[in-house]
């Protein structure tokens, strides 16, 4: 069997989508699996690349005029190919559902698609009064909605973005099944002399230093439900609860991933934390094991979330965890991990407090606990369930799934 992964286009910069789609390329590959990795080109996109404005424009021109025509063309080619080569079936599998559109040109052909989350969809909808979208915002959500309705196969990456798919499509109640997302990296604990160096690379070591606790981390983008405003008020309560954590040594807050808004800003300053608030951008995933092995915790108070993939790469670097109290956070992050009401910022600040006060010995058990809970995730219990949901589909056996 041929897979064709589609990815997403380049210039949108959705990191973790290239690298889920990278990461199951190279498991196919190994596997001895004929296949190719296939996206949108950026023709158009190349005048301006922003995805404001214009740029977005262009972008859409690429994604949404040329690249169904591409797609359509490459899959009769294919195809025929590997019926006068003999060499099987072919299969695509869509790696992110904001790419669900494309399943109208491909009705024909076995594929798959991997839903992450339905939050922007949700949104589209109105269903999110605290967060509004644009019109073409709302019109490009209910088309990848409608692309989902006609996939042959939709897999969740957790129980609680498959409940909200079916909330939002109950058809695909027997065509949608859960296969929890896998680390797409191998992240592991940096020793402190190791971790030093990449600290410095990112010109943080003499603040931070190789000693643990000495800062506490927030991974993710700046998307509305990450809640980092949050993460900087948890903070600052943290410090203003319990001024015995910063009586020998200063705390600081690292927060990595996209450029701090001006709203961040602004709460930074209203807090009187521009001294212990750091924003990094965007750093390598060696800087980043590195920040996860040395941090005293990550917090990741998110209003919501599709998975949380910082979770369970804190987790596999032996850093504590403090998250809401809220599917699927709670779940992925397992028993190791402290949870707190999404209503309190005293809580989570308590929570935090907990870790950082905690006996060396009781501290570095949760740490052994948090990595036994990545276990769960390994790419390659992941990967063979894939490949089990392939075999189905390509067999057209999907009554097999029921």
């Amino acid at each position: 069997m041929h897979i064709i992964l589609l990815a997403n286009y380049l210039p949108d910069e959705q990191e973790s989508m290239q690298r889920y789609a990278d990461m199951l390329g190279n498991f196919l590959t190994a596997k001895g699996w004929s296949v190719e990795i296939i996206r949108p080109e950026p023709w158009f996109g190349r005048l301006k690349r922003s995805g404001q404005g214009l740029g977005k424009w262009l972008g859409y021109i690429d994604k949404f005029l040329v690249f169904p025509w591409i797609l359509r063309r490459h899959l009769r080619q294919r195809r025929l190919a590997l019926n006068l080569g003999g060499e099987g079936k072919l299969l695509v599998h869509i790696c992110d559902h904001s790419n669900a559109m494309y399943t109208r040109w491909m009705t024909d052909v076995p594929h798959v698609v991997t839903c992450h989350d339905v939050l922007a969809i949700q949104s589209g909808l109105g269903l999110i009064p605290e967060h509004k979208t644009g019109w073409t915002g709302r019109v490009l959500q209910r088309w990848i909605l409608s692309g989902l309705r006609r996939a042959v196969q939709v897999v969740c990456v957790s129980e609680q973005t498959r409940k909200e798919l079916l909330a939002l499509a109950p058809e695909l109640e027997g065509r949608s099944r859960v296969v929890e997302n896998p680390l797409n990296y191998p992240y592991s604990p940096i020793p402190p002399e190791k971790a030093t160096i990449h600290l410095a690379n990112l010109g943080l070591a003499e603040r931070l230093g190789a000693g643990r606790g000495r800062f506490l981390l927030h991974v993710g983008g700046n998307q509305w439900y990450k809640n980092r405003e949050g993460v900087i008020r948890i903070f600052g309560q943290l410090l203003a609860r319990y001024p015995q954590l910063t009586e020998r040594t200063p705390l600081y807050l690292v927060m990595v991933g996209k450029p701090p808004t001006e709203t961040m800003r602004r709460v930074v300053d209203q807090s009187n934390l521009v001294e212990q608030v750091v924003f990094t951008g965007k750093v390598s995933e060696e800087q980043l094991s590195a920040l996860y092995s040395s941090a005293g915790a990550l917090i990741f108070p998110s209003l919501r979330e599709g998975f949380g993939w910082p979770l369970i790469e804190a987790q596999a670097c032996g850093c504590p965890v403090v998250t809401t109290d809220l599917a699927p956070m709670n779940q992925v992050a397992g028993p190791t991990a402290l949870v707190a009401r999404l209503e309190s910022e005293t809580a989570f600040a308590d929570q935090v407090a907990v870790i950082l006060s905690e006996q060396p010995e009781l501290n570095q058990t949760r740490r052994k606990e948090a990595l036994r809970n990545v276990e769960r995730f390994k790419p390659e219990i992941a990967l063979m369930q894939i490949l089990h949901i392939y075999d189905i589909i390509a067999s057209r056996q999907l009554s097999l799934l029921d």
